[in-house]
């Protein structure tokens, strides 16, 4: 439905009309914050975040209305109404939306996944669970947005707000029941997930990246707890998180000052939280034990074909949100035995003889790359080679961190290429091996990441494991401004079927 100016003027104090002789009768018929999807009757939320900028997309934008931030100096756009806020106009544009096509996250039971790792893993795991209970299950996040068997990719880990809006009717309109949501530090803190009713929040861990975007580890802490404050302003939600993970501990101090009434369920050792333990791994199997309270039923053995000491983090957590939402658990106990490969996550190719092995994984933090290399460990490969590069023009201080951690827990490091965008390749491979000590040398340096997989590849001795890092399920380079395609798996298989010739 549409909505009149004296209707978003009553709905949101925040905002004021500027023009002083206004016809509040007019209607807007939508939002956007990206002037490239405006139409003439849309409401164009400037993004505080454009600066100056905004004024002058706001004033070729093709449509009518415009809301700005107050803290510009501007009281008339030519034949545009103009309305001020007293907050960012892009945090007004989730509620604005919803309002305007009905509510539609109240008609489905959302679930945001938060954490600096994780979150693409747990809401896929969430989901095949949800299905295997006979749920309609959706997906938002970094691989695209899966619904029905539909997948389509958004290019964000967290939409535009409007953008989520449309996402979460088309969902509620084909009878999808469960929506699992990446939602990342920046859509959360620029207000992308505000309008949303969510039912469940799941943090998973905190560690060092995007400090590029977040002035301090705080803030990105901060940032990421405002999921979970959000659940505050609903009944029956809960959350889940995971004390033991990194950042855990800072996470639980906030918890009662940002949600204080909220049910949680924490995984952990402490009084009243979920232990996990007694792990066992293979490399066709992972099992372990979850102490769960007397309502679940006590410990319970836990066995997913999932590899690695992550995945029981991710796999609990999964379990316990699935129980705390009433789903069947036998069901849950035998669905975790065989949950579908999660697109370049822990993601395993063989050889054409099934004697070596590469993994590719979207590692790329250095909890990240500590984990899977930790986890790959676990398997107990006779050689286990790291290959793996940086982002350009991204937070460079984890870099030389990236650099001492493949030293010291693979046998031999290659260093190579990750989305390099402007910056020079091999300035970035300079950053990144400043992080050895003690002399130490890459086993290979080379900026071209298809010929460094193929290196690594023909590498590989009997028993041997190739961990290929940092891009996942990305299916591109970007080299300068130009987004090229690449596929880590499509290299890894070229490479191990060009051996067969």
């Amino acid at each position: 439905m549409n909505l009149k100016i004296s209707e978003v003027l009553d709905l949101f104090p925040e905002i004021k009309l500027e023009d002083p002789k206004p016809n509040t009768e007019e209607e807007i018929s939508f939002v956007r914050t990206d002037s490239r999807k405006l139409n003439a009757s849309d409401l164009f939320c400037v993004p505080l975040s454009l600066g100056e900028k905004g004024i002058e997309y706001a004033k070729n934008s093709s449509s009518r209305f415009v809301l700005i931030s107050n803290t510009f100096e501007i009281s008339k756009l030519e034949n545009k109404v103009l309305l001020k806020s007293s907050v960012d106009p892009e945090s007004l544009a989730g509620p604005i939306a919803s309002r305007i096509l009905g509510d539609p996250s109240s008609k489905m039971k959302v679930i945001g996944v938060t954490g600096t790792n994780g979150k693409t893993s747990l809401t896929h795991i969430l989901a095949f669970l949800g299905e295997s209970q006979g749920k309609s299950c959706g997906i938002i996040g970094t691989t695209g947005v899966k619904f029905k068997g539909r997948v389509v990719d958004t290019g964000y880990t967290t939409p535009d707000p409007a953008s989520l809006q449309e996402i979460l009717l088309e969902m509620s309109k084909d009878g999808v029941e469960y929506v699992f949501i990446e939602t990342s530090s920046h859509g959360l803190k620029l207000g992308r997930t505000n309008g949303i009713r969510f039912k469940a929040g799941i943090f998973s861990n905190l560690t060092q990246d995007h400090l590029d975007f977040h002035p301090s580890m705080q803030d990105y802490l901060e940032s990421k707890a405002l999921l979970f404050s959000s659940l505050s302003s609903y009944e029956n939600t809960f959350g889940v998180f995971d004390s033991e993970a990194p950042g855990g501990k800072d996470f639980a101090s906030i918890l009662p000052k940002i949600a204080p009434n909220l049910p949680v369920f924490a995984l952990g050792s402490g009084e009243g939280e979920i232990s996990v333990q007694d792990p066992n791994f293979s490399l066709e199997r992972t099992v372990y034990n979850i102490d769960l309270p007397s309502t679940w039923k006590g410990n319970t053995e836990v066995v997913t074909n999932l590899l690695g000491g992550f995945n029981i983090r991710n796999t609990a957590l999964a379990f316990v949100t699935s129980l705390a939402l009433g789903w069947e658990k036998e069901k849950l106990l035998s669905s975790l035995k065989s949950i579908p490969q999660i697109p370049g996550r822990f993601q395993i190719y063989y050889s054409p003889d099934k004697t070596r092995m590469a993994v590719v994984d979207y590692a790329h933090t250095p909890d990240a790359l500590e984990n899977i290399l930790r986890s790959i460990r676990e398997s107990r490969p006779k050689e286990l080679i790291a290959l793996f590069g940086c982002g350009g023009d991204r937070d460079r201080t984890k870099r030389p961190k990236m650099g001492k951690i493949a030293q010291d827990l693979a046998d031999k490091v290659i260093l190579t290429s990750d989305n390099p965008r402007t910056e020079s390749p091999e300035s970035i491979l300079d950053d990144i091996q400043e992080g050895f000590t003690g002399g130490y040398l890459p086993f290979l340096r080379e900026a071209d990441r298809a010929a460094a997989i193929r290196f690594g590849i023909s590498a590989l001795a009997e028993g041997a494991c190739l961990l290929v890092a940092g891009k996942g399920h990305e299916d591109y380079q970007i080299i300068g401004k130009e987004k090229r395609h690449f596929d880590d798996g499509e290299e890894i298989r070229k490479a191990f079927d060009s051996e067969q010739k």
